[in-house]
């Protein structure tokens, strides 16, 4: 297994982007053949210079400029154009890949040669620096293969990966002939394009998944997730585009009450951002969606008028985030 890996970067702080791209390069094993890092228009002096240093120091490195901000979903297609390896992975320039990660994979494509797309669990990593589990996929349906190794498909696959961030973009590598076919990423998206991505390329082929650790999600600081954007209902532009993808047709009623959940879960995240106002609107933009879940406007309206911490675990088990300057 040759891979290519695409990193997309937007004025990353050094020390991250280094320890993003080292937790690649540390790794001389035949694994990497390209890390492809793509400055997304970094004005950052800083930043430019730490994409400079590290394509100078290693010849596995390939530095790629956009000509404007694409956002994730635009740096990530420039990337996927720039690789050259059967396979590909993704990283984000403030997360890290687990260093046995690349020999588990390589292990991984040994045992399964007719696989196409291989993931594992991931790892939260708090502002704080200490290390937690995430959840992991699962699936009633799933076919064990032996040796942990779990086999999922559609159609049971792609409604979880459109509802639930149970498995990470940077925890995964896929043969790039099935990017292709999948079109890459919608273009445009600043949030849930990997959601997206993921479920569409589960409808060509199976994910053979092992349950254990291989990558960390970085979470708070400067991640996009705490970005102000983030708690406004166009975040979730990405379900109105999966409903009229032609990939995803006969997941209509799936998109639509993903929807509704993200919903919620961005209701939740604006009353914790101090967005009362417009914490309210969006909880009854969401009951719209179906006015009889009257049960859940009022576990909203409760937590609303008293902050009750049971009322909004009963509404919403989105993940919590604090937005900078919200």
């Amino acid at each position: 297994m040759q891979t290519s890996i695409i990193c997309p970067v937007f004025n990353t702080a050094p020390s991250l982007l280094t320890a993003a791209a080292s937790s690649l390069l540390d790794d001389r094993s035949p694994f990497l053949r390209q890390l492809i890092l793509v400055d997304d228009a970094s004005d950052r002096p800083d930043t430019l210079s730490a994409l400079d240093a590290l394509a100078a120091a290693d010849p596995r490195v390939l530095l790629v400029h956009a000509p404007r901000n694409l956002g994730p979903a635009g740096a990530r297609n420039l990337g996927l154009a720039a690789a050259t390896e059967e396979w590909v992975g993704f990283l984000d320039a403030d997360d890290v890949w687990l260093p046995e990660q690349p020999a588990r994979l390589r292990r991984l494509a040994a045992a399964h040669p007719e696989a196409s797309w291989f993931g594992v669990s991931h790892r939260l990593i708090d502002p704080n620096g200490s290390w937690r589990p995430a959840r992991r996929l699962t699936c009633p349906v799933a076919k064990s293969l032996g040796g942990g190794v779990l086999r999922f498909e559609a159609p049971a696959l792609t409604r979880i990966l459109l509802s639930d961030f149970l498995l990470h973009l940077g925890a995964m590598v896929v043969r790039r002939a099935l990017v292709k076919q999948v079109g890459g990423f919608a273009e445009g998206l600043c949030y849930f394009e990997d959601f997206l991505f993921m479920a569409k390329l589960s409808t060509l082929t199976p994910l053979f998944y092992l349950g254990v650790d291989g990558y960390g999600w970085r979470r708070g600081g400067e991640s996009l997730v705490t970005n102000p954007r983030r708690l406004d209902l166009s975040s979730l532009r990405m379900h109105r585009i999966a409903a009229r993808d032609p990939a995803l047709r006969d997941y209509r009623r799936e998109i639509r009450w993903a929807r509704y959940s993200a919903i919620k879960g961005l209701a939740v995240n604006n009353l914790l951002a101090g967005r009362r106002r417009r914490a309210l609107a969006i909880a009854v933009r969401g009951w719209t969606i179906d006015p009889r879940e009257v049960r859940d406007l009022l576990l909203f309206l409760r937590l609303w008028l008293r902050g009750s911490e049971e009322a909004g675990a009963a509404y919403s088990s989105t993940e919590r985030f604090g937005a900078r300057g919200a």
